[in-house]
């Protein structure tokens, strides 16, 4: 956004060849972990998960990253992991806001589980002038807080972490192609990009899975990248 590059939950863990009962990530990066990561300003964590950042069988996190790069994230538990894994310049994210290089970031509440959410999570909403809004919805399901900054920040941008991923303790994880249907009509203008696709073992809806439901809503518009496809929007 404008001169401000960060990477949102930066996971570069390598694809196993090992058979296991739960193999994550399921496909690997579309290019080097190092071309991915030239020139970026910051990192923003929503929440410390392994399918969000990568981590080490010692219990520290993000060890592909440069640790001397600022590091947004959700709360003081979230940052002690980072500081204790190296990380110099860990930050907070704001409800209320937080301008860096031209960039606000806007931290939103995010919840992790329709029955019994897998911890805290947040998603983020950046605004710069003369840039479009961006709201990264960030790993949670529909709930009030995400219709309130839907309607008070009217992001032309939002980013859905749609694989409906579950669990039986906790239910559906994060979005849905229902959840999306909410979006739309709550911002009917706005581009939304469904993420969070195909790459871990418990979503329930694959990139086809969800295309084929969101084009029986009416929802044809909706962008579902493959891997390493980007966009631009102005």
């Amino acid at each position: 956004m404008g001169s401000f590059r960060q990477i949102n939950n930066p996971d570069f863990s390598p694809m196993l060849d090992e058979q296991l009962d739960i193999p994550m990530p399921m496909c690997g990066l579309p290019m080097a972990a190092n071309e991915v990561l030239k020139g970026v300003d910051a990192y923003i964590v929503t929440h410390v998960h392994p399918d969000h950042i990568d981590m080490g069988p010692d219990g520290t996190c993000g060890g592909p990253l440069c640790h001397d790069t600022s590091l947004w994230v959700q709360n003081e538990g979230d940052a002690a992991v980072m500081k204790a894994s190296g990380f110099t310049d860990v930050r907070l994210l704001s409800e209320q806001g937080t301008t860096v290089q031209g960039v606000k970031l806007t931290k939103i509440e995010g919840q992790h589980g329709t029955i019994e959410p897998c911890g805290p999570s947040c998603g983020v909403v950046l605004e710069a002038e003369g840039e479009p809004t961006v709201y990264l919805v960030g790993d949670t399901v529909w709930f009030d807080a995400v219709e309130q900054a839907l309607r008070t920040y009217r992001p032309a941008v939002i980013v859905v972490n749609a694989c409906a991923a579950y669990l039986k303790k906790n239910g559906r994880l994060i979005m849905n192609a229902d959840d999306i249907e909410l979006i739309r009509r709550v911002c009917p203008d706005a581009w939304i990009i469904a993420s969070h696709m195909d790459t871990v073992a418990h979503a329930a809806l694959t990139r086809y899975s969800l295309r084929l439901v969101l084009e029986a809503k009416g929802l044809d518009d909706v962008y579902i990248p493959d891997d390493g496809e980007t966009y631009v929007f102005d």
